[in-house]
């Protein structure tokens, strides 16, 4: 089970490897291995105590040696806070009406997260991947590829990369959120094009979504105005999904239209941020179905909202009952 979900594992608490996996011990799996994915900052951070168990070294020293000082990333480092790193940004959260300073109570332990860097370093480290001194090509190839699951379908990860096709565009990259930061990573390889975005405004998913919109700059044929609507069989399922959007947006969740894991979700505080910022752009006045994907063994369903001055992009999924257990925000612009 992830921990960023559980008590008991902030950064404050320094936990030791012993610690870590008794803490986790009492919670069972979420799903039996090579069946689905999630991610998981458990798994990353138990990958972390395994290099470090093979290497002998501490994980961060292992990456000084292996990855930053080789690429020149002088400026990628252990990211804990007790240490005083010479022009450090300070993280925020948007409070309704105000910022406020955030970087505090965190949960990154090594392996998810926990590292420090700056925009020219990560152009190194793209630098890097791109070339063929770094990683071998083989390497690399297997790094990219698909997981496949028990089942024989491809699951839209690899080791550590999300991979997916974006209207016919191929993409692999990944984001990232922590307190007061949000980050992203996304590289298209057919129009070798790297984007990366850092910000400290806060965990509302800012940095995917400028990523993206920064690619349109370069891909127009990405954006979602290019996208066609299909055609339309159950327009009951349109409207629900549109009622359902709108009461979100004013943060009143239509819990006769959702599953109650959704409902929940979409009203922790953070939830309520990101659904105040999207809402300051209008509320949609129609919706319109672009899209149906097959996405590890369940039907998605995109819908595009359009406000009249500006289009989002969100991902549905449905139970067996028929209410709406997915609604994520895809993109903006």
């Amino acid at each position: 089970k992830s921990y960023s979900s559980l008590d008991g594992f902030a950064l404050l608490q320094r936990l030791k490897v012993a610690d870590f996996i008794k803490l986790l011990s009492p919670h069972p799996l979420e799903y039996i291995p090579g069946e689905r994915n999630i991610y998981s900052n458990t798994g990353f951070s138990l990958l972390a105590y395994i290099i470090e168990a093979r290497s002998g070294k501490p994980y961060i020293e292992f990456m000084r040696e292996r990855i930053f000082r080789p690429l020149g990333m002088n400026k990628t480092d252990d990211r804990d806070p007790e240490y005083i790193i010479l022009n450090r940004a300070s993280g925020y959260e948007w409070r309704g009406d105000r910022y406020a300073g955030r970087n505090w109570d965190l949960t990154d332990l090594k392996g998810a997260g926990s590292i420090v860097s700056t925009i020219d370093d990560m152009v190194k480290w793209n630098v890097g991947l791109d070339g063929q001194t770094f990683l071998k090509t083989a390497s690399k190839a297997e790094w990219w590829k698909r997981f496949t699951f028990n089942d024989g379908k491809p699951s839209l990860y690899g080791f550590g990369w999300r991979i997916s096709d974006l209207r016919g565009h191929r993409l692999t990259g990944h984001t990232g959120q922590t307190a007061g930061f949000t980050s992203a990573n996304f590289k298209y390889p057919d129009q070798g094009l790297t984007v990366t975005v850092l910000t400290n405004t806060g965990e509302t998913g800012n940095g995917g979504l400028m990523a993206t919109r920064i690619a349109k700059f370069y891909i127009p044929s990405m954006s979602l105005a290019a996208m066609k609507p299909l055609a339309d069989v159950d327009t009951g399922t349109t409207q629900k999904v549109f009622r359902t959007l709108a009461a979100r947006l004013e943060n009143r969740p239509a819990a006769e239209l959702m599953t109650p894991a959704l409902v929940q979700t979409v009203s922790t505080p953070r939830a309520k941020q990101i659904n105040q910022r999207i809402a300051a752009g209008g509320i949609p006045k129609t919706i319109t179905l672009v899209a149906i994907e097959e996405n590890d063994g369940k039907t998605k369903y995109l819908y595009r909202a359009d406000t009249g001055k500006r289009l989002s992009l969100w991902r549905l999924g449905f139970d067996a009952a028929g209410l709406i257990d997915e609604m994520t925000l895809e993109e903006e612009e």
